[in-house]
């Protein structure tokens, strides 16, 4: 059985194709210990025991040495057999971000570093075949003064990390595949998803070579169908993911799903469903904008709520000025700090004015209380506030010019950003066509068959992973907790589709199994 160590490994998108390969995974490393819950959860339940089959390491890489990775291997139970030059693969996909094309491109960014760190384990414990994934702005990004792990030197100024991973592993005894481009969706992943791979072999082991593509490709529909059209399969993708790919450490087979887990439904006010039902099939921002202004919209008919907070959001101006008028003629205690927060009674004055004009006299209830705790008066007095306000924001006729002008589609940019905020990247999925690259923020995509995003599991079979992997802790998170913070959603938009990790290991293996069957072919 070959050996491999899992570096980077998040909740274990790689690992779950290397299993599915043929690997022994006898060493993983990661340092949040979100990931490590789902990692260790899912070797836990294909058969491996902790520190007797394998190994988990929290920690940060810079802080990991080739004595520890080779000193918690031979704690198990192999023997005292690992030593620097015989561990067979290492797999790694040193954290992203600061390659991205999507982000801010930083030379002296510290998450480029971690790929000089990789390369000095590689130097410590030289494995037999290297294999690194990364996204594709890594081919054109420069390092800033890179120090090498061949000596005390550094590549001054700016080099290319294509040129530096090169020379460094040349360096180190390696021979580096010309680079290429692999895309998931070439190997049987429902994902259009690029990924660059470097594939290295030391010097006195058998070649290697990149996966050849199937061809195969699978469509959202086969993804994702099954889960809600009743039937037991709907495609032989969706039969896979239920039955498994990945063996069981114990018996060898698959570990088939028991139940359904991580599909619980995201929670959406009517303003988001509305907003994300004027999304068709396919569609970005950019394209549904184009198509309602060649055939216009009723959009007090068709999205009601959504019609209301636009039209309240493109005057919110006028909104300020007119309500700060009422609270001041009407003499309301604390005008400044309620207008002070304005934004949030914006949203309130609207959700009034949708109940008023729907005649849903229980929402207006509903919402003129919490008017009038947030202007800590009565409810009739609320009321004559409410009636004064509509009055002088001219409502009745401000509606019905808007509305027209939806009809006619003269959309313009601020009425776009009204309609569908300013996030342009969103978009719906064609359930006819492979999914565009699964990224870390549920509301980058909308399900292509509900007014919502998609849930962690549909998430996960988009990306290839089997239905019994189950992703452990908080679904999601925000604002500042986005940076210490590896919630569901993310983990799976991280992860290396199993899929594709599957076609790079299994090569990687036929090179260690030449290996055996051919040593005189080695030089």
């Amino acid at each position: 059985m070959p050996y491999a160590v899992d570096l980077f490994c998040g909740a274990g998108g790689f690992s779950e194709g290397i299993i599915q390969a043929g690997f022994d995974i006898i060493f993983s490393s990661d340092k949040s210990d979100m990931v490590k819950a789902t990692y260790v959860n899912r070797h836990t339940q294909l058969g491996m025991v902790e520190g007797k089959d394998t190994h988990f390491e929290l920690a940060d890489i810079r802080n990991l040495s080739a004595q520890k990775i080779l000193d918690e291997v031979n704690k198990l139970k192999y023997g005292h057999i690992f030593e620097k030059g015989n561990i067979d693969a290492f797999f790694g996909g040193p954290p992203c971000q600061g390659f991205s094309r999507l982000g801010k491109r930083d030379a002296s960014d510290p998450r480029n570093m971690l790929f000089h760190e990789y390369l000095r384990l590689i130097r410590d414990i030289k494995p037999k075949y290297v294999v690194m994934e990364n996204v594709t702005g890594i081919l054109d990004m420069y390092m800033l003064d890179f120090p090498s792990v061949l000596s005390n030197s550094k590549y001054l100024g700016q080099n290319l990390v294509k040129d530096i991973l090169k020379h460094e592993l040349e360096g180190l005894g390696y021979n580096l595949l010309d680079v290429q481009v692999l895309n998931a969706a070439d190997f049987g992943v429902p994902q259009r998803r690029n990924r660059v791979v470097f594939l290295a072999y030391r010097n006195d082991v058998a070649p290697l070579k990149y996966p050849k593509p199937t061809n195969k490709r699978v469509s959202v529909y086969d993804a994702l169908g099954d889960l809600y059209d009743g039937k037991t399969y709907s495609t032989e993708y969706s039969k896979v993911s239920i039955i498994g790919r990945t063996p069981s450490y114990k018996t060898g087979l698959p570990i088939k799903r028991e139940k359904i887990t991580n599909m619980e439904l995201p929670h959406h006010d009517e303003v988001i469903k509305e907003r994300f039902s004027l999304y068709k099939e396919g569609e970005n921002k950019k394209n549904a904008i184009s198509r309602l202004q060649n055939k216009g919209i009723d959009l007090l008919e068709t999205a009601p709520a959504l019609f209301w907070n636009s039209l309240f959001t493109l005057n919110k101006q006028s909104m300020f000025n007119n309500f700060k008028t009422i609270l001041l003629k009407e003499n309301v205690e604390n005008v400044d700090e309620i207008l002070k927060h304005f934004t949030f009674v914006n949203k309130i004055l609207a959700n009034i004015a949708l109940a008023a004009a729907t005649h849903k006299k229980q929402e207006y209830d509903l919402h003129i209380n919490k008017l009038a705790k947030r202007l800590q008066t009565n409810i009739e007095n609320t009321k004559l506030l409410w009636e004064r306000f509509s009055e002088i924001s001219r409502l009745e006729e401000l509606s019905v010019s808007y509305n027209q002008k939806m009809k006619k589609g003269k959309i313009d940019e601020k009425d776009g950003e009204a309609l569908f905020t300013k996030k342009g990247i969103r978009s719906r999925l064609d359930s006819k066509s492979v999914s565009p690259t699964m990224v870390t923020l549920p509301d980058d995509f909308i399900n292509p068959y509900f007014d919502r995003v998609l849930t962690v599991r549909e998430m996960a079979r988009i990306q290839s992973f089997d239905d019994s992997f189950e992703f452990i802790g908080k679904r999601t998170t925000g604002g500042t907790k986005r940076k210490q913070e590896v919630p569901q959603y993310t983990q799976v938009g991280n992860a290396v589709p199993p899929l594709l990790a599957k076609a790079i290991a299994q090569e990687v293996l036929f090179a260690i199994q030449k290996n055996s069957l051919e040593p005189n072919l080695i030089d």
